[in-house]
């Protein structure tokens, strides 16, 4: 996340107004689904959560085939 320094040395995120055209059903269910407050925390939160998953997604490739365990899902199997 891009972030700024604030007077002390602190960070703080790059908050910058926007103005977006959003399907309103959606963002309803999304900030009912994460028991945000406002449409702005629904928003903020969504983001988090999908960068956190491509996060998870990449730590998953990183270690996968080094473990030395069989991979048991890929291939044929017999009933």
């Amino acid at each position: 996340m891009a972030q700024t320094k604030s007077r002390g040395g602190r960070s703080r995120p790059n908050i910058r107004r926007k103005n977006l055209n959003i399907d309103q059903a959606k963002l309803d269910r999304v900030r009912l689904l994460l028991g945000a407050d406002t449409e702005t925390e629904t928003v903020d939160q969504a983001l988090s959560a999908l960068l956190l998953r491509e996060e998870l997604i990449a730590g998953v490739r990183e270690v996968a085939g080094s473990g030395g365990v069989e991979n048991v899902f890929d291939g044929d199997r017999e009933p």
